[in-house]
């Protein structure tokens, strides 16, 4: 059932960053420039993980061995922005000796949800093969729900080498996709009942020993926080980080930061 009879203004209101943070589109322009700098200073190298267009991630290198590899999964409710929009997140990370994939994926609604969600499998898969060593795989927003996916995926039963993880970030994520029906984002997305519940972390479980650290500023709507808190709840080996003066479009700013904590609790 997608009809507009679904529609909640007051759930819409949670779930519209774009709505509660002045200048929103600010942002967006910030992040395409500050990326366009990094790939000028920082030239990456494309590796695909699929045949299809947007089946590819920038890797960004470290000047000397790196430590490990971050993924990072960009937001936008699955209908908006490409890897070339995040480039900006690569540059305090490689810093820190950390190589750092950028992926794109198909967007919504020419794909249905299930479809970026194996998108984002098949990446990890590929990158951790591409890229042998420390894995963590991070995402902001929509790209937080698409690391859950991929820290609870059944790996045998899609066929996929599994990706050996060293832990996961997700940064304002989206854990429970059932709100979002009642959203404007529903005509796009398309989600029935039972694909909200299929593809919601928060009625899975992880599939890994790995660490998941939910990120979630502390200026976000009340429904925001608490989609972040249900799953520190919910899942083991699972914390909250609410981060301080933070709201939806800086909270990735501090990424280094998450990155340095859910190491720490690895014992480095």
């Amino acid at each position: 059932m997608s009809g507009p009879d679904l529609f909640d203004p007051a759930v819409n209101a949670e779930y519209m960053p774009s709505q509660r943070v002045p200048d929103a589109r600010a942002y967006f322009t910030a992040w395409a420039e500050r990326s366009a700098q990094v790939r000028r200073e920082h030239p990456p190298r494309l590796l695909r993980y699929g045949t299809d267009e947007h089946e590819t991630m920038d890797l960004f290198g470290p000047s000397g061995a790196a430590a490990g590899t971050l993924l990072f999964i960009h937001g936008g409710y699955w209908l908006a922005f490409y890897k070339d929009d995040f480039s900006y997140v690569a540059p305090a990370l490689l810093a820190r000796g950390w190589r750092v994939a950028v992926m794109s994926y198909d967007l919504a609604p020419a794909v249905a949800l299930r479809h970026i969600v194996r998108q984002a499998r098949v990446a990890a898969s590929v990158l951790a093969q591409a890229c042998p060593g420390p894995l963590v795989v991070a995402g902001h927003s929509a790209g937080g729900h698409l690391t859950a996916m991929i820290h609870s995926t059944d790996w045998a039963a899609e066929g996929l080498r599994a990706p050996r993880l060293t832990a996961s970030i997700g940064i304002s994520g989206l854990y429970d996709l059932a709100p979002l029906r009642r959203t404007e984002l529903q005509p796009d997305l398309r989600l029935t009942e039972q694909e909200a519940f299929a593809l919601s972390p928060l009625h899975a479980s992880p599939t890994t020993h790995a660490p998941f650290l939910a990120a979630v500023g502390d200026l976000e709507s009340a429904s925001f926080l608490a989609q972040s808190r249900r799953l520190a709840e919910h899942w083991p080996r699972t914390r909250l980080w609410q981060q301080p003066g933070r709201h939806h479009f800086d909270a990735p700013d501090d990424l280094p930061a998450l990155l340095e904590d859910v190491l720490a609790g690895e014992g480095g």
